[in-house]
């Protein structure tokens, strides 16, 4: 009994160590913390799920668009596809309202200017279109170049040159063939002018008022086209002390100087002379060696009565221009006249040299011949008569030599000779025929 009860208690330790065998398998898969505590069952790793969102709902694209237009120039017509849509206004824009989306060809067309095209895609391009035209110069150029050849300068015959390009300045001054135009023409008009120039040194006689203006007036125009160039400033100038200078020889001015007479004074009028000398003198600053200029005032300053300041203007003009010959004389009369006989004779002999058959030289030459008392003096005179039947000088100073004569012959004949002086000097552009109207008064007033 005792041993099957020790069997069974044997069977039952036993049974109980198979089941805890076999619940330690089956409970070997959890977890353990290091010192042998179970942790429990494994969690599920897996993330949590999220919950689904529901996508935001599209906005509505448009369908058109508002296309805005900016032109320089204003006043330009616009065309979308070959359409005329508008002219923009005044500030240059204009808007399309309502423009379906899609590729568009716009153009922007003004008359003088070149046109100017764009591809616009309407809902992808920016809404704004800014065109600037050049101008379309080339039937300008054209016309310009056209009357150039012609010789169509400027002046009161239109169209010309200076109309052309003053009216294409204002309207595109920065434009390269603009700038061109108004430097062929600026050179154009001081080419013109140019031989004036030479005239007034060479042949003022037969020089017309006319002839001069028309010169300082294309020098004038070319200094407005081409403000920086110095010789055209220097003359227009010139040009304005020459025409001051023949309006005071031919005006109605009182006690004019004697030009061949020594110890002449100042007259007291003298507007249109000092006018000439500050014009030649802005002249001469303008540009020092230039010679012209200096003829001129060393003129102004003879008439004057400046024979000094005007022997100098004459030695600086030869010095710049030795073959100048009317210079030359002018400055014989320069001595003449401020009582330098002996100098007088050799410059006059000098011009002689240069210009054999210069009038002006002899008849110069036998007046201060005459002065240091040369009896054969007034041959030279008689010379310069032959050499030149048209000039009224010869007979001026032959009148002059025989008014201080004590004959009656010869005091008549200085009469007639005068007389023949202011004939043949009617524009007074030899000499001031008031010279040769005094010198009769005062022998008239002798005969009494």
């Amino acid at each position: 009994m005792i041993h099957r009860t020790s069997l069974a208690s044997r069977g039952f330790r036993t049974t109980g160590i198979v089941c805890a065998v076999i619940l330690s398998v089956a409970l070997s898969g959890y977890a353990q913390d290091p010192r042998g505590r179970p942790t429990g069952p494994p969690r599920d790793r897996r993330p949590p799920s999220t919950p689904r969102r529901t996508p935001p709902r599209a906005e509505p694209q448009p369908v058109t668009v508002i296309l805005t237009v900016l032109t320089d120039p204003p006043g330009s017509t616009v065309y979308i596809n070959g359409d005329e849509r508008g002219v923009t206004t005044a500030e240059g824009r204009i808007q399309f309202e309502k423009l379906a989306l899609g590729q568009y060809t716009v153009e922007v067309k003004k008359e003088g200017f070149r046109p100017v095209g764009k591809v616009f895609v309407a809902g992808t391009d920016s809404p704004t279109l800014v065109f600037k035209l050049d101008p379309d110069l080339d039937d300008t150029v054209k016309q310009f170049d056209a009357l150039v050849a012609q010789g169509k300068l400027a002046g009161a015959e239109s169209p010309n040159a200076f109309e052309l390009v003053d009216k294409v300045s204002t309207q595109h001054p920065d434009r390269p063939e603009v700038i061109r135009m108004r430097g062929v023409l600026a050179a154009k008009l001081i080419e013109t002018a140019s031989p004036v120039v030479d005239r007034t040194v060479t042949d003022w006689r037969a020089l017309s008022r006319d002839d001069i203006v028309k010169a300082l007036d294309a020098a004038t125009a070319s200094v407005s086209l081409k403000s920086e160039d110095k010789r055209s400033q220097a003359m227009t100038s010139f040009f304005r002390g020459v025409v001051a200078l023949r309006d005071w020889q031919q005006g109605q001015f009182r006690s004019q100087p004697d030009p061949n007479r020594q110890g002449s004074e100042v007259p007291p009028e003298t507007t249109g002379l000092t006018t000439a000398r500050g014009e030649l003198e802005k002249a001469i600053a303008l540009d020092d060696a230039w010679a012209a200029p200096r003829y001129q005032l060393g003129v102004a300053l003879f008439y004057l009565g400046d024979y000094a300041g005007a022997q100098a203007t004459f030695i600086k003009v030869s010095q710049i221009e030795p073959r100048w010959v009317s210079a030359i004389i002018w400055l014989g009369s320069s001595y003449y006249a401020g009582a330098k006989p002996k100098e007088a004779i050799e410059t006059y002999r000098r011009a002689i040299q240069l210009e054999p058959g210069s009038a002006a030289a002899y008849a110069g030459l036998g007046l201060a011949r005459s002065a240091r008392g040369e009896k054969d003096a007034i041959k030279d005179i008689e010379k310069a008569m032959q050499l030149d039947p048209t000039s009224g000088l010869p007979h001026l100073n032959i009148g002059i030599i025989l008014a201080q004569s004590k004959k009656s012959k010869e005091l008549t004949r200085a009469v007639d000779e005068l007389k023949k002086a202011i004939q043949k000097n009617s524009q007074n552009l030899e000499f001031q025929n008031r010279v040769a109207e005094q010198i009769i008064a005062n022998l008239q007033s002798r005969k009494k």
